[in-house]
């Protein structure tokens, strides 16, 4: 169980804070040097998603290959520490808001978070990126004359953040119980403005798919989900 902290003086709070900062940049120092040794294996499993699209990869500097490993090691890094991370923040911050918080319920939350969040990373990789990348390609399909040559570290990184982008917006259960929590939305709101929020979802989709209804409902279904399981989790406040 965690104690109730709100009785520490400041600056041990400051120091706590403080101790809990250095473990998370150890983490994410420790994770980077480890993802380093495997920086190829990364490299070819973000390449993977080409298929047989006519994509060729070059790269411009001599350093390239050396950055983009650093790089990639660097993001896959602090991805790896995010439980670390996480579990660190809410260790400090939850006290101030509850007085008993058991050590159980923090792994539980960790876990359904993390849970949600490599959800969101394969549905990034194994739907958004193949649906992006034929819509892009096919936008220069009636232009014989263009080649599509790319850099390297343009397409990773690409296909990283929508990976990225894809985990955020399954953290949405998460995000709308938090405002539900401390009295930002309603439940009563939300099922108010349903059709509202479907037509957002289709508006974004809009961003990431090709213009045809198959693949827009292929990337909304999953939003429209967490949005229905954020509601039944939500707490009604009449």
């Amino acid at each position: 169980m965690i104690n109730n902290k709100s009785d520490k003086p400041f600056f041990d709070h400051l120091e706590e804070l403080r101790q809990r900062v250095i473990k998370c940049f150890f983490s994410i120092f420790i994770f980077s040097i480890l993802t380093y040794y495997f920086s190829d294996n990364i490299i070819t499993f973000l390449i993977n998603p080409v298929g047989d699209l006519k994509i060729s990869f070059q790269v411009l500097k001599i350093t390239s290959i050396f950055l983009i490993k650093i790089s990639l090691s660097l993001i896959f890094g602090i991805l790896l520490s995010l439980p670390i991370i996480l579990y660190q923040f809410l260790v400090f911050i939850l006290p101030a808001f509850e007085n008993k918080v058991t050590t159980l319920k923090i792994f539980k939350y960790l876990f359904v978070n993390i849970l949600f969040f490599i959800s969101g990373l394969i549905f990034g990789y194994y739907v958004l990126v193949p649906i992006s990348l034929k819509f892009f390609t096919s936008l220069s399909a009636s232009l014989n004359y263009i080649n599509l040559n790319y850099t390297l570290e343009n397409y990773l990184f690409y296909i990283v953040w929508l990976m990225i982008i894809s985990s955020l917006i399954f953290q949405l259960p998460f995000i709308l119980i938090i405002f539900n929590k401390i009295g930002i939305i309603s439940k009563n709101y939300l099922r108010k403005h349903r059709r509202s929020i479907i037509l957002a979802f289709f508006i974004l989709a809009a961003f990431f798919t090709p213009p045809d209804p198959l693949s827009q409902i292929i990337v909304v279904i999953p939003l429209y989900l967490l949005f229905e399981i954020s509601i039944f989790f939500m707490k009604s406040k009449e």
